[in-house]
């Protein structure tokens, strides 16, 4: 029997994955399916055991006139009569679209505007990327080609009123297991921190993919300026370039203690920490999202911020895209940029632990009415079943 849905990523291999298995979750008990290309490197080493996957050999997507076979063997290989595209890129906005053709309903969910980077270049810039770009539909210069496309979509779901802002639609923020995440046993937690070499200190976590806009140098800016030596900033994920430039920086060395293996995975050690991700984000004595005021920070919502605020854990914010109204009675924002100001709410928070125990517990029931997986799914499927009918 053919799904009713087909979730369609841009690359089966990329960590943006994740977010299409949420979409599968928040789906159910719908029928659902996850389609995309695979361009040589197999499942995204996070989520090889979250399948099934219905992945598509694409080895030369990138090119023309490659791309468009291997668009047509992407339109084959999905069953669903609507289709989710993951992300506007010419690989998922045109597939969806295409089935919208035959008869289909094609969605669009952005969770990040990927086309913000090329936007910010000079029109200099802009004309030289076009030239070198020509028979690569997949490079950023195509992103206005797609982003022109979204309008004739039946519909769209973002997860910040940045992007319903810039494209429509509706907003939804992507929910969390509520019972997943939620405190662990105090033994697991202290037997996870002796064994990272972190027993008597007091953690700030950060879980994710580090990125530069995603700020968390800010969080080490603070821990220098705080100069605490009981203070450690934990990254829980994958070590990206960029973090392993901060992890060789003699200024941030003391500070900062990375659980996780390079992107490349083949141990499956990010795999791994992945799934104990609620032992390893209930490490901590409070939670920091330093997002950079940059139209691509503005458009996210990290899911990190909803997995935070499920364990009942306090955060502080940056005062960027949603994150205000999020926060707003269980947290706190700062100017983004401001390491003096976050330095300064770190130590309160930290030297006054009434105050993060009690924002604590608001987190985990505001997150619990307003952010669980049940309220996301129920809205995702009230917006969508009326599209299968």
């Amino acid at each position: 029997m053919s799904p009713a849905i087909s979730i369609l990523v841009p690359d089966i291999g990329a960590p943006s994955l994740g977010a299409a298995i949420r979409l599968r979750e928040l789906l159910h008990p719908l029928s659902t399916e996850i389609v995309g290309p695979d361009f040589g490197t197999g499942i995204c080493s996070l989520y090889t055991d979250a399948g099934p996957f219905t992945s598509v050999p694409a080895g030369n997507m990138y090119r023309y006139p490659d791309f468009l076979w291997a668009s047509r063997r992407l339109d084959r290989a999905i069953r669903g009569r609507l289709v989710i595209a993951v992300k506007a890129f010419m690989n998922t906005v045109p597939v969806a679209l295409r089935r919208q053709r035959q008869g289909g309903k094609a969605v669009v969910f952005l969770d990040e505007w990927d086309g913000a980077l090329y936007a910010g270049w000079s029109p200099r810039e802009k004309q030289i990327a076009r030239l070198k770009s020509l028979h690569h539909p997949l490079d950023d210069a195509y992103f206005p080609v797609v982003e022109s496309m979204i309008s004739a979509m039946d519909t769209v779901l973002s997860t910040t009123h940045f992007l319903q802002k810039k494209f429509g639609g509706h907003v939804v923020h992507m929910g969390v297991d509520t019972d997943w995440f939620s405190p662990q046993p105090e033994d697991a937690v202290d037997a996870l921190k002796r064994s990272l070499g972190l027993a008597g200190k007091r953690l700030i976590v950060f879980g994710g993919v580090v990125r530069p806009h995603k700020g968390t140098e800010q969080i080490l800016e603070a821990l220098v300026r705080l100069n605490r030596d009981e203070l450690r900033l934990l990254v829980v994920g994958p070590v990206t370039d960029y973090l392993s430039d901060l992890m060789n920086d003699a200024r941030y060395a003391r500070w900062l203690v990375v659980a996780g293996a390079p992107l490349d995975d083949p141990e499956g050690t990010n795999r791994r920490i992945h799934a104990q991700m609620p032992l390893y984000l209930d490490l901590a004595d409070l939670v920091v999202l330093p997002l950079l005021d940059t139209p691509l920070a503005q458009s996210q919502m990290p899911i990190k911020l909803f997995e935070a605020l499920a364990m009942g854990k306090p955060v502080i914010g940056s005062h960027v895209s949603d994150l205000p109204e999020i926060l707003d009675g269980c947290g706190e924002t700062y100017p983004p940029g401001d390491c003096d100001r976050l330095a300064m709410r770190i130590g309160e928070w930290l030297d006054h632990p009434e105050i993060a125990h009690t924002l604590g517990q608001a987190a985990r029931e505001k997150c619990r009415h307003h952010y669980s997986k049940a309220a996301a799914g129920q809205k995702i499927q009230a917006i969508l079943t009326p599209l299968l009918t």
